[in-house]
């Protein structure tokens, strides 16, 4: 047995007493761990941390309790309130809670900070409500062919939403593209190569808060465009397809014809967050399109989907994404286009000779 089993024993059976100076309870040791992640990992999951961390943990029972002190069954009583007090928590929103404090105490463990406990973590998610969570995933479809063909041609021939042009035009480019929100966002005149007939995606448009040193929100949400994207399989060089080329010289001229001072192929002319503008932009294009509404990032799975139905091989699908596992690819992006008997009668007639 090793030195740090035998020193766990001693902590959990109180062989070992820890000096009341060397405690410390659960918030302050959560803040320490904040502070080690806010180096760690982006801002913006640094504030998703702190949403869930203000949702679930301030004013429970769990953040005054002294590290050492903290049971396996008061971890259970706090995730089982957490689970049903909230009415709904989803999936999603439980791992972000269970994170925080499965981290928080391995921090203090591995610091020595505190005689910290580690759990097994399996057992005691057996004695949670889990069939409580809404756990159920919604169906999504890829944007019809006829909705893209209709939008497009509106945006084209007949700029149905005018103060938006630039806008309105990347939006339909993004078809050919694939790109995240936060990419198009950021996507600017000198990243498209046609020399060499690529487009280098290598930032992005993110938001997040400014923090004081010791990790303290200040003053509102900051949107800024950053020279890395999601993860660094994001940066990529995508093809050029003629259809690129067109919506490009299209917002090229629209940039002259306004006299846009801006880089930036989706300005419209004002000082605004551009991921913003492009999400609102898309819900009222639908409006004006007469389509059913779909977010920007239906555009870039329908992009993944429509290369996978025509043959495209996966592995080029990801990389053409960004993303850093096949898995990613085919589970989420990969979707299908409904009730598209069609198709699927092709597919079963030629491959169905018993």
């Amino acid at each position: 047995m090793t030195q740090s089993e035998w020193l766990e024993i001693g902590f959990k059976n109180k062989i070992i007493e820890i000096k009341e100076s060397e405690e410390v309870v659960f918030v302050d040791a959560y803040k320490q761990w904040f502070l080690m992640k806010l180096k760690q990992i982006k801002d913006q999951s640094c504030d998703r941390i702190e949403v869930t961390y203000n949702r679930y943990y301030a004013g429970s029972c769990l953040v005054d309790k002294y590290v050492s002190q903290i049971t396996e069954a008061e971890i259970i009583d706090f995730l089982t309130c957490c689970i049903l007090q909230s009415g709904k928590m989803t999936l999603k929103e439980f791992r972000r809670c269970i994170q925080i404090v499965n981290n928080v105490l391995v921090y203090c463990k591995d610091l020595g900070i505190g005689g910290a406990h580690l759990y097994d973590w399996d057992r005691i998610k057996r004695y949670l409500p889990l069939d409580s969570l809404d756990v159920q995933v919604k169906r999504e479809y890829a944007v019809p062919i006829a909705d893209v063909r209709q939008i497009i041609d509106l945006v084209v021939n007949h700029e149905v939403y005018s103060v938006k042009q630039d806008a309105c035009l990347s939006l339909c480019m993004n078809f050919y593209l694939g790109l995240r929100i936060g990419e198009l966002a950021a996507l600017t005149f000198q990243d498209f190569d046609f020399d060499r007939g690529v487009v280098k995606i290598y930032k992005t448009e993110s938001k997040s808060f400014e923090r004081t040193a010791d990790g303290d929100r200040v003053g509102r949400l900051v949107y800024r465009v950053t020279d890395n994207t999601k993860t660094i399989y994001s940066v990529r060089e995508i093809p050029l397809l003629p259809e690129v080329r067109f919506f490009y010289d299209r917002i090229k001229e629209h940039h002259e014809k306004m006299n846009y001072d801006s880089d930036c192929l989706c300005y419209d002319g004002n000082d605004v967050v551009m991921s913003a503008s492009l999400d609102t932009c898309l819900r009222k294009l639908c409006l004006l399109c007469n389509v059913n509404y779909f977010n920007s990032h239906a555009i870039r799975k329908t992009f993944a989907t429509m290369l996978h139905f025509n043959g495209t091989p996966t592995r080029v699908i990801s990389d053409l994404m960004g993303h850093a596992e096949v898995s990613t690819t085919e589970h989420s992006y990969i979707l299908s286009y409904g009730k598209n008997y069609e198709s699927e009668l092709n597919y079963m007639s030629s491959s169905l000779k018993y």
